[in-house]
């Protein structure tokens, strides 16, 4: 199996914005000299907890031992286990100080969290869930709440979330009703397109990143009719994308057209990139990647994704581990 291609949203790309020439310039400048383990790393995922002991300081040696050519993100780092903020904020500030001094290009990691309701962690402000939210049919609310969970987020050191969730949801017996805007497209549009105005607050030089799923028609629609999919399911994707900005798309578990999302050249490159000329990150569902059918090894489940469009595997990047077996030499 051979890739097409291997695509790298760098921190600072994400934290510019994506906008800046310049910025564009120095990426691949940096994608350049990179090596292709550090290139790898920056599409995999892991989760903090495992780079510190028993009292709460960080393990060099692990570090070393892990993580040696840096790693793109840091999974749930807020939920893991019940912590204060402050403590979290000096987790992330240690594992960034050596991922700067102590990998090959000291690329900085993406820490990203559950904020649907306020950031999943002790001493955190939950809000009521996004069903209720729109309930009140009040988008000026809803993006007030949402810059004050960004603003906490970032002196928690996060800088992406994994959240609005932005399905539109017609059957009252989905599991993850209360997540969703509910029935209405338009609705949800309106009021995700809130929730990335508030919590990214512009330029992200102090917003954090959002990231719309479960692309396409996870709660329900994924294989509607096309013009109910392009009018409907996918309006408040594409309004977070072209209005606000939006800086990450996730794939669900499920299929469409008979391929699963998070593989699905069809929804990841026609509609998102060609269509909606989305030109940020692609992210997996945790083990979505793991999913794929028809029991393949890892190598091919990653090429599969990959050249589906996906960008970024999560939580642990166990499928992109093997990318460099399957890379065109």
């Amino acid at each position: 199996m051979k890739l097409k291609k291997l695509s790298i949203l760098c921190t600072a790309a994400l934290l510019a914005g994506c906008g800046s020439s310049d910025m564009e310039q120095q990426i691949d400048e940096l994608y350049s000299e990179m090596s292709m383990e550090e290139r790898v790393q920056q599409l995999r995922s892991m989760y903090m907890d495992v780079l510190f002991d028993e009292q709460g300081q960080l393990d060099t040696a692990k570090c070393q031992e892990l993580i040696p050519y840096g790693i793109g993100h840091f999974s749930q780092y807020a939920s893991q286990k019940p912590r204060d903020p402050n403590v979290l904020r000096d987790r992330v500030a240690a594992v960034q100080n050596w991922l700067m001094h102590h990998t090959p290009h000291g690329i900085p990691a993406l820490f990203h969290e559950e904020v649907l309701s306020g950031i999943n962690t002790r001493g955190a402000t939950i809000y009521p869930q996004q069903i209720g939210q729109a309930c009140s049919f009040n988008p000026v609310l809803a993006e007030l709440k949402t810059r004050q969970t960004g603003v906490a987020m970032r002196k928690m050191g996060g800088v992406l979330s994994l959240s609005p969730m932005v399905d539109v949801c017609r059957n009252p017996s989905f599991n993850r009703l209360e997540e969703s805007y509910g029935e209405d497209g338009y609705l949800s549009a309106v009021m995700g397109v809130a929730f990335a105005k508030g919590l990214q607050q512009g330029d992200l030089t102090r917003g954090v990143g959002t990231c719309s799923k479960h692309y396409l028609g996870y709660g329900g629609g994924g294989d509607a009719e096309e013009k109910e999919l392009m009018e409907e399911i996918l309006l408040p994707h594409e309004a977070m994308i072209r209005l606000a900005g939006s800086k990450a798309v996730m794939p669900g578990y499920h299929a469409v057209h008979g391929t699963n999302c998070v593989a699905n050249s069809e929804i990841l490159q026609d509609i998102l990139r060609d269509y909606l000329g989305f030109d940020g990150m692609v992210v997996s569902d945790y083990t979505a990647i793991d999913q794929l059918p028809n029991d393949e090894s890892p190598m091919h489940k990653a090429a599969a994704a990959i050249n589906g469009g996906n960008d970024v595997d999560f939580p642990e990047g166990n499928n992109y581990r093997n990318l460099h077996e399957a890379i065109e030499p």
